[in-house]
C-alpha cells in the first residue's frame, strides 16, 4: 500500500476516534443547566399555558419604560426584522393593539435584532432585547413567538404566524377580559 494512502487512513481513523470520545464525554458529562443533559434534544418550550410568566421592566425603544407585571393582560410577541413572518405579522398585531386600546390590554413587540425604522409610530410598546434576557425568560427558539399573559399566567402561546392566529388571540383576550382575570 502506498504511504500516502496509509497516512490518509490513519487520519480518518483518528478523526473517528476523536468524534467517538467527544460523543461519550458529551453524554456522560453533560448537565441540564447547559442544555446538555446527556441527550441531543432541547428541553420543552416552557413557559406553556397555565405556567407563571416572567415579569420584567425594560426600556422601550422610544425611551419610556415597559413593565410586565403579574397583574393585567398582556400580548407579548418576539420578532426579528430579518424574519419574513415577523414582518407579515406586524399589520395584524397593530390592528389588534388599536382594537383593544382602552380596554386594559398592553401590547409589546420584542425585537431580537434591530428595530425597523417603520416602528416609530407603532400602537404598541417596541422593545429590543439587547441582552437576550427576555428571549431567555420566554424560551424563544423560534420567531415569531407570541404570548397572551393574564394576571401573571400564560393564557396562550403561539409559534410562527398565520392569519388565523389573530382570531385565536382575539378569543383568548375576550375570555380573559370577561372572566375577570386581568381586568383593570
Amino acid at each position: 500500500m502506498p504511504r500516502s494512502l496509509i497516512r490518509t487512513v490513519r487520519r480518518v481513523l483518528l478523526v473517528v476516534l476523536l468524534v467517538a470520545v467527544a460523543s461519550v464525554a458529551y453524554r456522560t458529562l453533560g448537565s441540564p443547566e447547559l442544555g446538555t443533559g446527556g441527550t441531543l434534544t432541547l428541553p420543552g418550550p416552557a413557559p406553556n399555558v397555565g405556567q407563571a410568566a416572567q415579569t420584567f421592566v425594560v426600556n422601550r425603544h422610544d425611551g419610556g419604560i415597559f413593565r410586565l407585571s403579574d397583574e393585567g393582560v398582556y400580548v407579548l410577541t418576539f420578532w426579528s426584522s430579518l424574519n419574513q413572518n415577523s414582518m407579515e405579522a406586524r399589520p395584524a398585531f397593530a390592528a389588534l393593539a388599536r382594537e383593544y386600546e382602552g380596554r386594559g390590554v398592553r401590547f409589546a413587540a420584542v425585537y431580537v435584532s434591530n428595530v425597523p425604522a417603520s416602528e416609530e409610530d407603532a400602537p404598541y410598546a417596541v422593545l429590543q432585547d439587547r441582552t437576550g434576557n427576555l428571549t431567555s425568560y420566554y424560551n424563544v427558539k423560534q420567531i415569531p413567538r407570541l404570548f397572551v399573559i393574564s394576571d401573571g399566567r400564560i393564557a396562550l402561546v403561539q409559534n410562527d404566524y398565520y392569519p388565523e392566529n389573530v382570531e385565536v388571540i382575539r378569543e383568548t383576550l375576550e375570555r380573559e377580559l370577561t372572566s375577570g382575570t386581568g381586568a383593570d
